[in-house]
């Protein structure tokens, strides 16, 4: 009974504190903000309403950013305020995805921690600290952040003290915080045998369902394109694909979640793709009388299939086929490794992934099998045994005897044939030492 009196004078004193925040009759706290104001000038008012006082006063911080109600100039602005002031100034210059991937990490790590903390008072010490506690929490808010996960963390801090900076609320300041190490994951990938029981599978009743695993496996196509396809992105006369959207599922902020459909993940994402002939085949044969505006999923106009169910889908299909339970980006990832091994250029593979240069696609997506070093090795290094044959072939001398009694037309002979058989480059020392003992034998010969 104690904790519960004191609990309510807590949030009763926070009430006051808050800026036109209170307890309503019903048991839920309610925010208002100036939402605008009529050409007469009075004022229109918008209401948040929520559960706890702590809910309403993040939403309502929110909203008091949109409408431009902060003066950045006063002494009292707290991180939270810039923050939610600095993410709005991005809303119109970034995708839907992205302004909401952004405001998760805003309000799931960096404000747990900084929110209260006056700007005035930013310092490279304290913020390299509250890094420190954001990577690895000690109250265990959350699990340790990965490489990754804290670089993003650290980026967002640097960009919201630049912009701090850039309107004179603070000084420049340079953060050097020390991030985990990032962890080398070898991603699945599917063998020839598993490719081929999938192609299949897909190939005893095709649908589109089915077919977009091979739109992943021999197009690379992301998950998200695949859901965003539709029968006009298909040119089945010229034999050729456009990717023009992607479909994803984001946080809306209150707890909910949303689909939305929107461009591809960056400018080379859009792009054209030959289809391979087998596939385009079967691509025909399902087309029938479908619009150019059938989403190629779902089969319908009115809206498209989402990547979670699709996911659900693609797991069904694998166990189906009998093959091992694998991401779907690994399709994409298989695809990358295999147009490799069969000897692509990686800008062309480049460019066939939507990548914004090559050495992404070197770095993220080529994985070199077992076969293929065996292979480098033993081309790299087998000039060696030429060599050495070569070396003794000059120097034993009944090697030397042999060769002193070939003519030097034969000797030609064997230099032409050692130049053109099988591979020039694997041949090319053997080449050079019969031509190197050719003028050894016509130097002695005139001696």
């Amino acid at each position: 009974m104690v904790r519960w009196v004191s609990k309510l004078q807590e949030e009763t004193e926070m009430a006051r504190r808050g800026e036109n925040i209170h307890k309503r009759k019903d048991g839920r706290w309610e925010g208002r903000y100036i939402k605008a104001r009529t050409p007469e000038g009075k004022i229109q008012w918008g209401y948040i309403y929520g559960t706890t006082y702590a809910e309403v006063k993040r939403v309502l911080i929110q909203k008091k950013a949109e409408a431009g109600f902060y003066n950045l100039k006063r002494t009292d602005l707290t991180f939270e305020a810039l923050a939610e002031v600095w993410l709005h100034s991005l809303r119109n210059s970034i995708k839907e995805s992205t302004y909401a991937h952004y405001s998760y990490t805003l309000h799931k790590y960096l404000l747990p921690v900084l929110s209260e903390v006056p700007v005035a008072s930013l310092e490279e010490s304290f913020l390299e600290q509250a890094m420190q506690q954001i990577i690895a929490p000690a109250d265990a808010a959350h699990k340790p952040l990965g490489s990754s996960s804290a670089r993003e963390c650290l980026s967002m801090l640097r960009r919201i003290c630049k912009y701090a900076a850039h309107l004179r609320l603070i000084r420049p300041m340079e953060l050097e915080v020390a991030l985990p190490k990032a962890i080398d994951k070898i991603s699945a990938l599917l063998s020839p045998a598993e490719q081929q029981r999938l192609y299949q599978y897909v190939q005893e009743s095709p649908t589109p369902r089915k077919i977009g695993l091979l739109l992943g496996l021999e197009l690379g196509l992301r998950i998200g394109e695949i859901c965003g396809l539709q029968w006009g992105d298909f040119d089945l006369k010229l034999g050729t694909l456009i990717i023009n959207r992607t479909v994803c599922r984001i946080s809306c902020g209150n707890g909910h979640t949303k689909v939305v459909i929107q461009t591809p993940k960056t400018r080379t994402s859009r792009r054209e793709i030959p289809i391979p002939k087998q596939l385009l085949i079967m691509l025909k044969k399902l087309h029938g009388n479908a619009s150019n505006a059938t989403w190629f999923l779902s089969s319908n106009e009115s809206k498209p299939t989402e990547p979670r169910c699709y996911r659900k889908s693609i797991k069904a299909y694998l166990k189906q086929a009998t093959v091992r339970q694998v991401r779907p980006h690994a399709l994409r990832h298989t695809f990358a490794t295999t147009c490799l091994q069969a000897g692509c250029d990686v800008k062309t593979l480049s460019e066939l992934l939507g990548h914004a240069n090559a050495n992404i696609t070197l770095q993220r997506y080529v994985h070199s099998d077992l076969t293929r070093k065996r292979r480098e090795m033993n081309r790299i290094f087998s000039h060696q045994v030429s060599m050495r044959g070569c070396e003794s072939a000059e120097y034993d001398g009944i090697t030397l005897d042999f060769c002193r009694g070939l003519s030097f037309s034969m000797w030609r002979i064997l230099f032409v044939i050692a130049i053109f058989k099988n591979s020039a480059y694997q041949n090319s020392i053997f080449a050079i030492c019969s031509l190197r003992m050719l003028l050894v034998h016509q130097k002695r010969k005139l001696l």
